[in-house]
């Protein structure tokens, strides 16, 4: 287990049963030196998170900021949590398909891995709980200092209608633009409150988000065949890939099955980078597009 994958989880732990486990059992449990597990509590602490020692009785917890109103919905299931849902879908789902599928979402759903250790730094939280209750109360924000793509920082004044804190993304109307866009929450320097109500709310597009990170509600189902090592840079650069894979026919396959953007943006990238380690079982119109691709390279080299 990587170290990152191992402090969410000692994260996700102590959340969930706060003063049950001392340093030692942390170390026991997750296979690890009492020195690492110390360095592990050193970086949960440099993530703004209070980790607490009762000395006592030799018990840990992490004591959740209350600061942060809006947050709640990131707080993680217990294990009775995630124990009784999975039971509820093998009772009335058995081992279909369907029902896998819907484990692997589940699974997915409260992982903290896909945010990453630095949304979990206060600054990261602060965007979040303001941006969240600015949507609540249907005010503008200012996004300060934005850096955009092209190559521009200046403040964006802004309606923020949809958050996707797993995918690092906020769809806002752009009251200067007059247009709905989408805005990656690590250029945001600072969110800014305003007390100036909605005004264009008829006008927020939502614009459907696929694995990729690519807004567009023009989209096209694909089914890859992946090995391990393409099933691992998928999920690794691309995790709410997961909840769209599942096991393949043949030992150390998966089949990945999503709706992604017409333009294949994102995707391309992933084939031509994995491209020995990925099959194209459909459309025939992405194994043009791939086509095309691979030649316009060949082309370019040649030159």
């Amino acid at each position: 287990m990587r170290s990152r994958e191992r402090v969410l989880r000692i994260v996700l732990l102590l959340l969930s049963r706060p003063f049950h486990f001392s340093r030692r059992d942390l170390a026991e449990d997750f296979g690890v030196t009492k020195n690492t597990m110390d360095e592990d509590i050193k970086e949960i602490k440099r993530a703004g998170l209070d980790f607490y020692w009762e000395r006592k009785h030799n018990k840990c917890a992490i004591i959740p900021d209350r600061t942060f109103k809006e947050l709640e919905y990131l707080m993680p299931l217990t294990n009775e949590d995630q124990f009784r849902i999975t039971r509820a879908i093998d009772q009335y789902c058995g081992s279909t398909k369907e029902a896998i599928a819907l484990k692997n979402k589940f699974s997915s759903l409260y992982d903290f891995q896909r945010l990453g250790i630095r949304a979990l730094r206060r600054p990261e939280l602060e965007k979040l709980d303001r941006l969240e209750a600015a949507k609540k109360q249907k005010k503008q924000v200012v996004l300060e200092n934005y850096r955009s793509n092209s190559n521009k920082i200046r403040n964006r004044i802004v309606e923020p209608f949809q958050i996707d804190a797993e995918q690092g993304m906020l769809q806002a109307f752009d009251v200067d633009d007059q247009t709905t866009r989408h805005f990656k929450l690590n250029r945001i320097k600072r969110v800014l409150l305003t007390k100036i109500s909605w005004n264009f709310e008829k006008r927020h597009e939502y614009k459907y988000t696929d694995v990729f990170r690519i807004a567009d509600n023009e989209k096209i189902m694909v089914h890859l065949l992946l090995d391990v090592y393409a099933f691992n840079a998928l999920v690794e650069n691309y995790p709410k890939a997961r909840a769209d894979v599942m096991n393949g026919a043949q030992e150390n396959t998966f089949d990945f099955q999503s709706s992604v953007n017409a333009g294949f943006l994102g995707l391309t990238n992933f084939i031509m980078g994995n491209g020995e380690h990925v099959k194209i079982v459909s459309p025939d119109i992405l194994k043009e597009h791939i086509l095309k691709e691979a030649q316009r390279i060949i082309e370019n080299i040649k030159e």
